[in-house]
């Protein structure tokens, strides 16, 4: 059996097909693609994009049924992400829960001090959403996207346990990261708070079932008897718009680069806030004064 690396050119055997060639396979093929289309195209591998690359050496067969191009590549592969974005979507929850599932055998993440100054900055915020207790001593801040699974299972357990925890203060951040879907549902949820619905639209978001388009978000200030015209304006406003921008500065200053990312009582504790981790804040909470 030939234990050379995949199809890499020596002196010897190199690609008689030109410069330009396509037929290229594994990981001389990889040149012909951009960083971010290698991603794609391995959260995408079930979908068979990548069908035409093979483990096969370069000749004039292989040459005779080149696969596709690099622009050809991204076409298809921007094509398929813009019209199945859930995929991306499912992919990640696939991977939050089967670290979830390790997460149970291994020692709990090193929990490390948020900056004291940055921390106060958000709590001294009056645009900052706030629910349980305006005036809590135990501040949870947590920056989350609509769309991660993990965050609206942290939101529902975490609302869920507020009247039995009167003194945690629950600020949301919305920090947006699969991409103008994300954004647009978070606009949605800050121009309704604009008409002091925000616990209820964010509610409303958390159990919605389906596509949260732009006709569902309206869809859903209809029902909580918004003035839904103003709510879209709003949604569309700059000040909402700034307002994310806003959030995302604070992330990136406390080096958040993931959803759910939150600050328990001065301290960053990666990844969701569910069971024992909310159970032992929950008592933390009680302690504090």
């Amino acid at each position: 059996m030939n234990s050379k690396p995949a199809h890499t050119h020596t002196k010897d055997e190199a690609c008689k097909c030109g410069e330009n060639c396509t037929c290229c396979t594994s990981s001389c093929f990889s040149k012909y693609l951009t960083p971010a289309a290698i991603l794609a195209s391995a959260i995408l591998i079930s979908g068979s994009i990548l069908s035409t690359v093979s483990n096969k050496p370069c000749d004039k067969m292989a040459h005779q049924m080149r696969g596709p191009s690099q622009a050809q590549q991204e076409i298809v592969i921007r094509d398929y992400i813009t019209k199945n974005p859930t995929v991306i979507i499912n992919a990640l929850d696939k991977h939050y829960q089967a670290e979830q599932a390790k997460a149970k055998n291994a020692q709990p993440a090193p929990q490390t001090e948020a900056d004291k100054a940055l921390v106060d900055e958000i709590l001294a915020d009056k645009t900052n959403h706030v629910l349980g207790n305006p005036n809590g001593k135990f501040v949870i801040i947590e920056f989350f996207d609509y769309q991660c699974g993990w965050c609206k299972k942290t939101n529902k357990e975490i609302s869920a346990v507020l009247k039995d925890a009167p003194n945690i203060r629950w600020v949301l951040m919305d920090t947006p990261i699969f991409g103008e879907a994300s954004e647009q549902i978070a606009r949605f949820a800050m121009a309704a708070g604009k008409q002091g619905k925000f616990k209820e639209y964010h509610e409303a978001i958390g159990n919605a079932k389906g596509k949260l388009d732009k006709d569902a978000l309206i869809k859903l200030g209809k029902d909580l008897k918004l003035n839904t015209k103003r709510l879209a304006a709003d949604a569309e406003s700059q000040q909402v718009k700034d307002k994310l921008a806003n959030n995302q500065k604070y992330a990136r200053q406390l080096n958040i680069n993931g959803v759910p990312m939150l600050i328990v009582d001065g301290k960053i504790n990666p990844g969701a806030l569910i069971g024992d981790r909310l159970a032992a804040a929950v008592e933390a909470s009680k302690a504090k004064k």
